[in-house]
């Protein structure tokens, strides 16, 4: 099986029942897992999005974790809000209440940004994501040798 990898940024629209689609690109690369994909917490305040088979491995990461405070706050971030999502039939998924609230999506907020992120997706709000992103951005200033060995524009 071919790995996945996700790239772009996409601002999608809620509907009223929560649904939004799932971009073409996203959507073509998941066609192999039977469009399913597994829905979780991230430590960005946003949500992430996992191909099975990447969900899988990442799952062996985490038990590789001595029992503890640590692997307890992670089960408790990761494993314990997974939602198995389906995409239907018109590529689109339901995102839960506590999944909204989780992205700081008021009950009339609608939009949401799902950014490719190699091998997952990752969902914000836009205030959040352009929060992460600025901060990514001062992150790799910070990094001059970074900047010089990838020579970054």
């Amino acid at each position: 099986m071919v790995m996945a990898h996700f790239s772009g940024e996409h601002f999608k629209s809620l509907d009223d029942k929560g649904r939004m689609s799932i971009p073409r690109e996203f959507r073509e690369q998941l066609a192999g897992s039977g469009n399913q994909l597994m829905l979780t917490k991230n430590m960005d305040e946003g949500l992430t999005a996992f191909p099975i088979t990447e969900w899988e491995a990442f799952v062996k990461r985490l038990e590789e974790i001595p029992a503890g405070k640590n692997r307890n706050a992670l089960n408790r971030l990761y494993l314990a809000p997974k939602t198995d999502i389906q995409l239907d039939k018109q590529g689109r998924i339901t995102l839960s209440r506590a999944q909204r609230k989780w992205l700081g999506l008021a009950d009339d907020d609608r939009e949401v940004v799902l950014v490719g992120n190699y091998n997952r997706i990752d969902f914000f709000s836009p205030k959040r994501h352009q929060e992460v992103v600025s901060a990514d951005v001062a992150l790799i200033k910070g990094n001059e040798e970074l900047i010089n060995r990838i020579d970054l524009p």
